[in-house]
């Protein structure tokens, strides 16, 4: 009993992890309950490779005693058919080394995704934004949510305190904050990180801003956990142009971040009215629309509204679009739910408008009068300066036009 009691130890203290495969880190924490060991460095998961003796009852010692281990992990059947461990071209039992090389390629690149929680990051940022905006976020999500390389790791470790913890994965940091800072679930603290990435990028005018509020409220995050992981984030980017392992997007200049802006909200937009008018007016509703916010000048720096912000400026067009072909009703409580605005905002803000350019004391090319319609089909007057031409206008219907 006692040599048994010996051996396993030995064969546990095998299993034992000790260092970091990706970093070769100490700082180590075990799950059991996952059947996983933490990197508190560089935040790699190691799943546990539990070795067992499987003796199908015999013993460990004495008349048919086997030594051999079973593994009981998806590698488990990885090397049958081989002679040791790793079986190489030129080893006994390979029959077929361009066959052998094809099986080895396969096994290689079966290898499981060992960020998940990156690409849980992006889909969210997809989900809530578009797909335009996980395209220029991309970079941003891996550099959150993915460990340095071996060799960055080992530089970080030898810079000073402060750098040195900057340098550390922010998506590390900021699941492991206390209750409240943190999300209650992995997939909350995704979206916590997708909206502070969306966030920031506005900040530093890579993108247009958006409203918290919406992805608060589906998410139930609150301003706090945003915040804190906005700051996270962005201290990890100054720290990694610190050491020149990362480079700074360009910021587009204000007529282009106007343009996005609008172009974004009118997307949210008759996404939304897709759902609420049938085909004929819905089409009739987006090309007013759009004839209305090019009135306006809108997508340029030079725009009549410019002080006022692009979602309301989208949703009191659309509004008075909707005025105009008498489907108002229930209207600005729809496009109030797109941005998390107040119906009544958006109502007050569209007679306020309407009251100065009747009054003289606001030029808006005719924009809300909602007596006349200024989409004429069978002008190009609005064409150059529409901000979404035909085509892609049919794209974001998923239909092509029927009017002329």
């Amino acid at each position: 009993m006692e040599i048994k009691s010996m051996t396993e130890d030995m064969n546990q203290k095998k299993m034992e992890l000790t260092n970091c495969d990706e970093c070769a880190s100490k700082n180590l924490t075990a799950m059991p309950e996952k059947g996983e060991t933490w990197c508190d460095d560089c935040g790699l998961v190691h799943k546990d490779q539990k070795i067992l003796a499987n003796d199908n009852g015999g013993a460990l010692f004495g008349e048919g005693a086997h030594y051999h281990s079973v593994r009981q992990d998806a590698d488990q059947n990885r090397n049958m058919g081989g002679t040791g461990p790793k079986m190489r071209y030129g080893s006994k039992g390979v029959n077929n080394p361009s066959k052998y090389r094809l099986l080895e390629k396969i096994d290689r690149s079966t290898v499981r995704n060992p960020h998940p929680f990156a690409n849980r990051v992006k889909r969210n940022i997809e989900q809530l934004y578009g797909r335009h905006a996980l395209h220029i976020l991309e970079y941003i999500v891996e550099m959150s949510c993915k460990p340095l390389t071996s060799e960055q790791e080992l530089i970080r470790k030898k810079q000073s305190k402060s750098l040195a913890k900057r340098l550390g994965m922010p998506k590390q940091s900021i699941c492991r904050k206390v209750k409240g800072i943190k999300g209650s679930s992995e997939e909350q603290n995704a979206v916590i990180i997708a909206a502070a990435i969306v966030e920031l990028a506005g900040d530093l005018g890579i993108m247009p801003k958006f409203d918290r509020r919406s992805t608060m409220d589906k998410a139930d995050i609150t301003p706090k956990q945003i915040s804190n992981a906005r700051i996270r984030i962005l201290q990890h980017w100054k720290a990694r142009l610190t050491m020149e392992w990362a480079a700074m997007p360009p910021r587009k200049d204000a007529n282009d971040r106007r343009e996005d802006s609008i172009t974004q909200a009118m997307e949210h937009v008759f996404e939304m009215l897709g759902g609420h008018l049938g085909p004929e007016d819905y089409e009739k509703v987006l090309y007013e629309t759009e004839t209305r916010l090019a009135l306006l000048k809108e997508g340029t720096g030079q725009a009549l509204t410019i002080n006022i912000e692009a979602r309301m400026v989208v949703c009191v067009t659309a509004y008075a679009s909707l005025n105009y072909f008498g489907l108002q009703s229930g209207a600005a409580d729809l496009l109030a739910g797109v941005f998390g605005l107040t119906s009544s905002g958006i109502r007050s803000r569209y007679d306020a408008l309407v009251k100065k350019s009747d009054a003289g004391t606001f030029h808006d090319a005719g924009a809300f009068d909602v007596s006349i319609a200024c989409y004429d089909p069978g002008s190009d007057k609005h064409a150059q300066n529409a901000l979404i031409a035909k085509v892609r206008l049919g794209n974001v219907c998923g239909r092509r036009s029927s009017l002329p």
